[in-house]
């Protein structure tokens, strides 16, 4: 995957804590890995109230197509 190169601020004691922790060449992986968390939990609550929904109207969703697939049987039936 391609990567874009950008020009970002941070306070110089986080930036001195990554590099103590992960070396001066591992800040780029570092804030990759980070972005990557926080993109996931944003998404996972982003999208929590659609999975809810979606699964409050499940079972009525299986009837309906229960429904759909008796009428469509009983029509090829005939």
């Amino acid at each position: 995957m391609p990567n874009t190169r950008l020009n970002i601020s941070l306070p110089t004691h986080i930036v001195d804590d990554i590099k103590a922790l992960y070396g001066p060449r591992g800040l780029s992986q570092f804030l990759e890995e980070a972005a990557q968390e926080k993109l996931a939990a944003v998404k996972r609550e982003a999208y929590k109230g659609l999975i809810e929904g979606y699964r409050s109207t499940a079972d009525e969703t299986v009837e309906v197509l229960k429904r759909l697939e008796a009428a469509v049987t009983e029509e090829r039936d005939v």
